[in-house]
């Protein structure tokens, strides 16, 4: 495979669907294009950072709300001329931490949405709509023993 057959770089992101009695967790953005939208809480992974640390790292800073992951809802894949995105979509359970409620530079705020609600408000993408209604179905959700993060001792065991 010669360098211009392989995506230089990939972008991963996490969204994470949090589910209580009837209501799903959603924020609402703070940046342009977006402000003012309603989304899932999530966001790209950080250099060296796990997809499941990043997940419960962008429902802390979006939402306040510190979570336990549950399972792996959903994984999709944008491949648009050199753009290629990995987005992992995780279930969890609120364990802690407060709804926010004050503007900073990630959202406006966060808020428990009942599910019949969510037609009504201006989301980010129909992905909101789908990602509620797959949830509201009580799919099969892989457990987060499927998602492991490579050891020092599984690496050096990694054939290339």
């Amino acid at each position: 495979m010669t360098a211009q057959q392989v995506h230089p770089n990939t972008l991963t992101a996490a969204l994470v669907v949090v589910a209580r009695a009837g209501e799903v967790l959603l924020v609402q953005e703070a940046e342009e294009p977006y402000r003012g939208m309603w989304f899932l809480p999530g966001g790209r992974a950080m250099i060296g950072e796990s997809i499941t640390d990043t997940a419960i790292r962008e429902v802390r800073e979006e939402s306040g709300l510190a979570v336990e992951l549950t399972g792996l809802l959903y994984v999709d894949q944008l491949v648009e001329g050199p753009a290629n995105r990995l987005r992992f979509v995780f279930v969890a359970r609120p364990v802690g931490g407060q709804l926010k409620q004050a503007e900073d530079e990630h959202t406006i705020r966060a808020a428990w949405v009942p599910l019949s609600e969510i037609g009504e408000l201006a989301t980010r993408s129909p992905f909101v709509d789908r990602m509620v209604t797959l949830i509201a179905s009580e799919p099969t959700v892989l457990p987060m023993a499927s998602c492991h993060v490579l050891t020092e001792e599984d690496k050096v065991q990694e054939r290339p």
